[in-house]
């Protein structure tokens, strides 16, 4: 009688700890987590100066001449992109490590990628940081031609080299944990001269044939294009990806 009291025993010990093993293995979950992508892209390089209602009629009835800039390279620097919105109510941040010597006009935009947790993120605001550089680096530099209204092109640089931090509102977005996603701001260069005229231009001074315009080179216009900086970025609707 003893050996069988011994037998089931064990075997009440197996079933027990077959128990443990299977409440310990539900009880215990890693959260999915889905890659997002972020990523900047640029439009409308091309812009008119000084165009009210259309192109300038002549009194010969010929069209006049149209002054404008027409952005052909442009390279960025970015020191971090900061995803920061709500989850359950919780304050959430996902943020990446710099993204450098971006081509701003590729067809194909360069991606820096984080992981992010699944979820609903609600109240979200994209953030990116520039820092001003002591080297080459610079946050940005755009290079372009410009046309007077005389006809003249000449060449024209714009090199944007302090600190800024540029803050997006974006929709929400629930992170499934089977589709990666891609978070993107849009820069659209035709901004960036909002209320500087071909006068402006056309007046600054020029550094080896070419229109400099930076902090220490046309500073006045460096400042003026610096403030539509800030204002020239909009955000993106997510996108999803399968993975």
């Amino acid at each position: 009688m003893r050996k069988p009291l011994l037998n089931l025993g064990f075997i009440a010990l197996i079933s027990l700890a077959a128990t443990s093993c299977k409440k310990d293995s539900a009880g215990t979950s890693v959260a999915a987590t889905s890659e997002i992508s972020f990523a900047v892209n640029t439009d409308n390089p091309s812009v008119t100066l000084d165009a009210v209602n259309g192109p300038v009629i002549q009194s010969t009835g010929t069209n006049a001449l149209t002054a404008g800039v027409t952005w052909t390279s442009g390279i960025a620097n970015i020191a971090q992109f900061k995803l920061e919105a709500k989850k359950n109510g919780v304050e959430k941040e996902v943020s990446t490590s710099n993204l450098t010597n971006v081509d701003l006009l590729a067809a194909i935009p360069a991606f820096v990628k984080a992981n992010i947790d699944t979820g609903t993120y609600k109240e979200i605001e994209l953030r990116i940081l520039l820092v001003k550089s002591t080297g080459t680096d610079i946050p940005l530099t755009l290079k372009g031609t410009f046309t007077s209204k005389g006809g003249a092109v000449v060449p024209i640089e714009y090199d944007f080299n302090d600190d800024a931090l540029i803050k997006l509102e974006a929709e929400n977005i629930t992170v499934d944990g089977t589709n990666n996603v891609t978070a993107g701001a849009d820069m659209h260069l035709n901004k960036l001269l909002f209320g500087i005229t071909s006068a402006q231009i056309d007046a600054a001074t020029r550094t080896g044939g070419t229109i400099v315009i930076s902090s220490t080179s046309n500073p006045a216009l460096y400042a003026k294009i610096k403030l539509n900086v800030l204002l020239a970025f909009a955000a993106r609707h997510f996108e999803k990806h399968h993975k």
